[in-house]
C-alpha cells in the first residue's frame, strides 16, 4: 500500500512576493496628471461602475464555479481509494468463431511490482522527458498544455489530444472504470482526470505517483509494468536498463500496439534485433527526416532521445551512440493457434480497452476467424512455397474475407510462425523467411493488382468499355527532364485494345494511359474509398504514373479489403476481427452487428469490372483458355508481379468469399523470376477450391457463407444490375479482340449516342467500308485492291498474283503484318462498284482513328502485326480502273528481240514447235537432258522429255542469234536384258532300255 500524505502551504510565500508588498508600477511614479473635464469624469465614473458590476458578477461566477468544483472533487475523492483496493485480474481468452481456443492471456510473470529505487534512472528520465517534462513541478495537471491543446483543436476544427500529465494517466488507467474510459464519454473523463489528478498530487508524493505509473503502464507484448517489460523485451531487470533499452521502452506506452518492436525485428543467429540508425546532423529538429526504412519503434525512440537531449539528461553524442547500436531482444513467446491473427486482435483490444482490461479483465473474445479455414490456408501456402523453394521464394501471406460483412475468416501472416531462414544469395542480407513478422499487415508493392481500381477510376471519369487504349511505345515526361517509358512484361506491343482484354491480360501501357485519363489524385481517392485507408499516403507526386503498376505499397489485408469491396458490389466494409466480447461477469461489452455498408463505388461499374475479371476468354491472349485462374465456380481474379520479381500476388473473389495472396521473401530480395500465376496464383486457386469443397461437404460452411445473403442461399454467380446492358461493338482484330459485345451502363450509352451524333461515320458499302452497328470509335474497316506488279503477269498475259499469307495457326498469334505504307505510294486502289477482282488482290484493312496528339507524350503507333504511323484517308486512294489490271506491253531492248515464253511442263517437241512459231531457227536450239543428279526432285515429278527450264528464262528477251538451251527431263534408263535360260541336261536312258 502506498502511504499518503497531505501538503500544506504553511510558510509558503504569498502571491505578492517575499514580504507581501506590492511593487509599484513605474507609471504611477510620474507626475500628477492634469484635472479631467467634468464630462470626462462622468464617463469615467460610469465606466468604472460598469467594470465594478462586471467584477462582482465574475467573482460570483468564480465562487459558484469553485463551489461546484469542490463539490465534484469531494464526491470523487473516495475513488482514489481504488488505488489501494484494486481487484486482481482474470485471464482473458480469445476464441475462433466456433468456440475453439486460440489464445489465453497468461499474466503470470508479466507483472512484477518494483519500487522507484529499483528502476534505472535513465528510464525515469526518458519517461519524464517524453511524457511530462514538468512532472516534478506541476500540480498534477499541465494548465498551459491544456490551453494550448484547446487552441490547437479550435484552430484545426478537430480534437488534437495531448496535454495529459503522468498523474492524469495514473487516474485514467488505475482509477477510472472501463465505462468511463469509453470514447463517447471523453469530456466527462477528462474533467474527472483533471480533478482527481490534482487531488492525487496533494496526497501522494511525486515519487509515489511515478512509481504507480511505471508499475501499471502497459508496454505491449504481454508486459505491463516496467519490470515485466524489461524482462519480456530484454531479459534484464528494470534497474539494469541501459540508455538504448530505456529510451525505447519509455516511448512504448503512448501506442504500444503501433510501436511494438517485436513486429519489426530482424533476426540472425543470435536472435531478434532492431538494426542501428545513423542520423544526420539536423536530427534534433523534430521535423527532420530519419533515414528511409527506419522502423516505427526506432522513430519513437529517436523522439525520446531528442527530448532527453533538450532537457539536459544526456548529451547528443550519447543519444547518437544509442541509436547507432543494434538493440538485441530476448526470445519471444508465441501463441498456439493463428498467432498473427491473435496478435492483430490483441492490438485492436488494447486500443479499445487498455492493457488492464485486456490482460486482467477476464474477457471472452469471440473472433471472426474460422480455425479450420486458417489451417487449410496455412497448409496450402506452406505446400506451394515448399514446391517453389528452389526458385528462391520462401514466404507467403493469405487473407480470407467475407463479402458484405468484412469479417476476416483467416489471416496467415507467414508459412511458419517459428521459422527463420537467412538469405544465401550473394549481395543480399536479412532473412528470406521471418515467421514472426505478420506480412499480412506489412506493406509490399502490389504490382498490377491495383489495375482494376485504375480502370474503375477511369470509367468514373468518363471512359467506357468501348474506349480504345493504345498499347504502343509511349513516353511520358517526369517533370525532371527525363521521360517515363513503361514496358509490357514480355517486351511486346499489342496495338489497339480495350479495357476487358487489357485488364485480363495485365497489359501495362493501357493501364498507365487509363491512370493518366482518370488522374492520379482521383485514383488515390478511389483506392482510399474501397479500402486502402493507411497505405498510399505519399501523394500523387511521389507515385506518378507508376502507381497502377505497383509503384506504391499496400498490405495484403488492405488490398484484400479493397477487393472485398468489389465482391460486395461497391460497398465498403471495414475489416472485422471480433464478433463478441463479454466480461468476467458474462456481460456483453460489444457484439458485431451487420450493417448495409457504405456504397463507395457505383454497383454498375463494379459489375462490369467483375465481369471482366471473371472472363476466361478475355485472358486467352496471355494465359490461354482454362488457365489455373479458371475455377469450378465463377470467380474474378487479378494477379500482380513486380518488375523486379520481388512480389507475386493473386487477389480475387466470388460473390461469397474474397481471398488475397502474397508471395515473396521477407527481406525483399528478388525471386528466381517467380511470376504471379506460379506463386500467388496457384495458392489462390487451391484455397478457393478448398473452400468450394468445404461448402459442398459441410453444412456449417454452407450456413457461414450464406449468412450475408437475404434468402439464406449462397450466391455463386455474378449478377448484373438493371443499369447494366449489353450492346454490340466493333470487333478489334488480333488476339486481344475477338468479341463483339460489351457491357455498358445506361449513362455510358447516353454519352456514346451523343458522341455518335457529333461524329457521324459513313457505313455505305459503295465506298468499301464495312458496316458496324453503331458508332465505332476505333477504326474504319475498308476494302482495297492491290494493283498487280509486272512480275505477276506471264508472257502470255496471264495474271498469277502472289498468294495471301496464310492465317496464323496459333489463335493467340497476331494477324499478319499490314503494310500500310504501300497505300500511300500507288500500290492500292478503291474497288469500283459492280466490279470483281481476283481474291488474292482484295484486302480488308483498318484505318485507325488515333487520339488527338498530346504534346506531353511521345507516341509511336506501331505494334506486333500493325502500323498506324502513316495517317491515311480512304478517299485519297485512286478508284480502280480496267487499265490497272491489263498485262503490261513489253518493249524489246533491241530490234528483233523476242520474249521467251514459259515452256516449262511442255513436251520437248511441243516446246520446239512454239519456238518455231516465234521464228526461232531449230539450229539455235540445244537440248540438255537432265537425270536425277541435275534435275533433282523434278526428275521424279515429271515424265520423260518434259521441259524443266530454259535459258533465257521465261519472260526474258531472246536476242538475235542467241542460242537457246532447253533443260529436258531425261528418259528413264532401259532395263537390262534378262539372262538366257540354262538348258536342262538330257536324261540318260536306263540300262536295258
Amino acid at each position: 500500500m502506498i502511504r499518503s500524505r497531505r501538503w500544506y502551504l504553511n510558510g509558503r510565500n504569498g502571491r505578492n512576493g517575499r514580504n507581501g508588498r506590492r511593487h509599484v508600477p513605474p507609471r504611477l511614479l510620474r507626475g500628477r496628471p492634469a484635472p479631467r473635464p467634468v464630462v470626462g469624469r462622468f464617463i469615467l465614473n460610469a465606466l468604472l461602475a460598469v467594470l465594478g458590476l462586471m467584477a462582482v458578477v465574475l467573482i460570483g461566477l468564480a465562487g459558484f464555479a469553485y463551489n461546484a468544483y469542490m463539490q465534484i472533487a469531494e464526491s470523487l475523492k473516495p475513488r482514489l481509494a481504488l488505488l489501494d483496493n484494486r481487484a486482481l485480474f482474470e485471464n482473458s481468452r480469445i476464441f475462433d468463431r466456433n468456440g475453439e481456443l486460440l489464445y489465453e492471456f497468461f499474466d503470470t510473470g508479466k507483472r512484477t511490482k518494483v519500487s522507484i529505487d529499483e528502476i534505472s534512472p535513465l528510464l525515469i528520465q526518458a519517461t519524464i522527458a517524453i511524457e511530462d517534462k514538468t512532472f516534478y513541478t506541476n500540480p498534477g495537471i499541465d494548465l498551459a498544455g491544456i490551453i494550448r491543446t484547446l487552441i490547437d483543436s479550435l484552430r484545426t476544427g478537430e480534437e488534437t489530444g495531448g496535454a495529459s500529465t503522468i498523474t492524469q494517466q495514473v487516474i485514467k488507467n488505475s482509477v477510472l472504470t472501463p465505462e468511463e474510459r469509453l470514447p463517447e464519454r471523453r469530456y466527462e473523463r477528462k474533467l474527472k482526470e483533471i480533478i482527481l489528478a490534482q487531488e492525487l498530487d496533494r496526497i501522494y508524493t511525486k515519487d509515489q505517483i511515478l512509481e504507480l505509473y511505471l508499475n501499471e503502464n502497459f508496454y505491449g507484448n504481454l508486459a505491463y509494468g516496467i519490470q515485466a517489460a524489461s524482462e519480456v523485451y530484454f531479459g534484464v531487470s528494470a534497474a539494469e536498463l541501459d540508455l538504448n533499452q530505456a529510451s525505447l521502452l519509455a516511448g512504448l506506452p503512448q501506442l504500444p500496439s503501433v510501436y511494438n518492436p517485436v513486429n519489426y525485428l530482424e533476426r540472425d543467429a543470435q536472435g531478434g534485433y532492431l538494426p542501428p540508425v545513423f542520423v544526420d546532423d539536423d536530427w534534433l529538429d523534430p521535423n527532420a527526416r530519419l533515414p528511409a526504412g527506419t522502423p516505427l519503434p526506432r522513430v519513437r525512440q529517436a523522439a525520446v532521445l531528442r527530448r532527453m537531449v533538450e532537457d539536459g539528461y544526456i548529451t547528443e553524442a550519447q543519444a547518437r551512440r544509442a541509436l547507432a547500436t543494434p538493440l538485441r531482444f530476448a526470445p519471444q513467446e508465441a501463441p498456439l493457434n493463428a498467432p498473427h491473427f491473435v496478435f492483430y486482435v490483441r492490438d485492436l483490444l488494447l486500443q479499445r480497452y487498455g492493457a488492464q482490461i485486456v490482460y486482467g479483465g477476464g474477457l471472452r473474445i469471440t473472433t471472426t476467424l474460422d480455425l479450420q479455414l486458417q489451417r487449410m490456408a496455412q497448409a496450402t501456402a506452406f505446400e506451394r512455397i515448399a514446391e517453389l523453394e528452389t526458385r528462391n521464394i520462401h514466404n507467403a501471406a493469405v487473407v480470407i474475407m467475407q463479402p458484405n460483412t468484412g469479417q476476416i475468416l483467416a489471416m496467415v501472416g507467414s508459412i511458419d510462425y517459428n521459422a527463420v531462414k537467412p538469405t544465401n544469395t550473394p549481395g543480399e542480407s536479412g532473412n528470406v523467411l521471418d515467421g514472426q513478422v505478420n506480412v499480412a499487415t506489412r506493406e509490399r508493392q502490389p504490382g498490377s493488382a491495383l489495375k482494376p481500381f485504375t480502370y474503375l477510376a477511369a470509367m468514373e471519369q468518363g471512359m467506357t468499355p468501348e474506349s480504345v487504349l493504345w498499347d504502343v511505345p509511349t513516353q511520358f515526361p517526369t517533370g525532371t527532364g527525363s521521360w517515363y517509358a513503361p514496358q509490357n512484361y514480355n517486351g511486346q506491343w499489342n496495338g489497339p485494345v480495350r479495357i476487358r482484354t487489357a485488364l485480363a491480360n495485365s497489359l501495362n501501357m493501357p493501364a498507365v494511359k487509363a491512370l493518366k485519363f482518370a488522374g492520379i489524385d482521383y485514383t488515390l481517392g478511389l483506392l482510399e474509398r474501397v479500402g486502402i485507408r493507411t497505405g498510399l499516403k505519399r501523394g500523387a507526386g511521389f507515385y506518378g504514373l507508376s502507381l497502377t503498376l505497383g509503384g506504391g505499397e499496400v498490405s495484403p489485408l488492405e488490398l484484400t479489403t479493397a477487393y472485398n469491396t468489389l465482391a460486395s458490389g461497391g460497398r465498403y466494409f471495414a475489416p472485422v476481427a471480433i464478433l463478441e466480447i463479454t466480461d468476467s461477469q458474462g456481460r456483453t461489452l460489444e457484439r458485431f452487428t451487420q450493417t448495409p455498408g457504405e456504397e463507395v463505388v457505383d454497383p454498375a461499374l463494379v459489375a462490369i469490372i467483375s465481369d471482366m475479371l471473371s472472363d476466361d476468354r478475355a485472358r486467352q491472349a496471355i494465359w490461354g483458355l482454362n488457365s489455373p485462374l479458371r475455377l469450378s465456380l465463377p470467380a474474378a481474379v487479378k494477379t500482380g508481379t513486380t518488375n523486379d520479381w520481388r512480389d507475386a500476388w493473386a487477389v480475387g473473389y466470388t460473390p461469397f468469399v474474397t481471398v488475397g495472396v502474397w508471395t515473396g521473401n521477407n527481406n525483399n530480395e528478388p525471386t528466381a523470376r517467380v511470376e504471379s500465376l506460379t506463386g500467388g496464383g496457384i495458392i489462390w486457386r487451391n484455397v478457393m477450391e478448398s473452400i468450394f469443397r468445404l461448402i459442398a461437404e459441410d453444412e456449417r460452411y454452407r450456413e457461414l457463407f450464406a449468412a450475408p445473403f437475404p434468402n439464406g442461399e449462397i450466391q455463386t454467380n455474378f449478377t448484373l444490375p438493371e443499369k447494366v446492358v449489353r450492346r454490340p461493338i466493333c470487333e478489334l482484330p488480333g488476339p486481344f479482340g475477338g468479341y463483339r459485345e460489351e457491357l455498358f451502363t445506361k449513362e455510358m450509352l447516353k454519352r456514346l449516342e451523343e458522341a455518335a451524333l457529333l461524329n457521324p461515320t459513313p457505313t455505305t458499302s459503295a465506298t468499301g467500308r464495312v458496316s458496324v452497328e453503331g458508332f465505332c470509335s476505333a477504326y474504319d474497316k475498308v476494302t482495297v485492291v492491290r494493283i498487280p506488279t509486272p512480275e505477276e503477269w506471264t508472257s502470255t498475259g496471264e495474271l498469277r498474283p502472289r498468294p495471301l499469307p496464310p492465317p496464323p495457326a496459333d489463335p493467340k498469334a497476331p494477324p499478319p503484318p499490314q503494310d500500310l505504307s504501300a497505300l500511300s505510294d500507288g500500290a492500292y486502289c478503291r474497288p469500283a462498284p459492280e466490279a470483281s477482282y481476283p481474291p488474292e488482290l482484295v484486302r480488308e484493312i483498318y484505318l485507325w482513328k488515333l487520339p488527338p496528339p498530346d504534346p506531353n507524350e511521345r507516341v509511336e503507333y506501331r505494334w506486333r502485326g500493325g502500323n498506324a504511323t502513316v495517317q491515311l484517308k480512304y478517299e485519297d486512294l485512286p478508284e480502280c480502273t480496267a487499265e490497272m489490271f491489263q498485262p503490261p506491253v513489253p518493249v524489246p531492248p533491241v530490234e528483233g528481240a523476242i520474249l521467251m515464253p514459259d515452256l516449262r511442263r511442255l513436251g520437248e517437241n511441243q516446246a520446239k514447235e512454239v519456238l518455231a512459231l516465234l521464228g526461232i531457227d531449230p539450229s539455235r536450239i540445244i537440248v540438255d537432258y537432265q537425270g536425277p543428279d541435275r534435275a533433282g526432285e523434278d526428275y521424279f515429278r515429271y515424265g520423260p522429255y518434259v521441259v524443266l527450264s530454259s535459258m533465257p528464262a521465261a519472260g526474258e528477251w531472246i536476242l538475235p542469234d542467241t542460242i537457246i538451251v532447253l533443260g529436258i527431263r531425261a528418259p528413264d534408263p532401259e532395263p537390262a536384258p534378262a539372262p538366257e535360260p540354262t538348258p536342262e541336261p538330257t536324261a540318260v536312258p536306263p540300262p536295258g532300255a
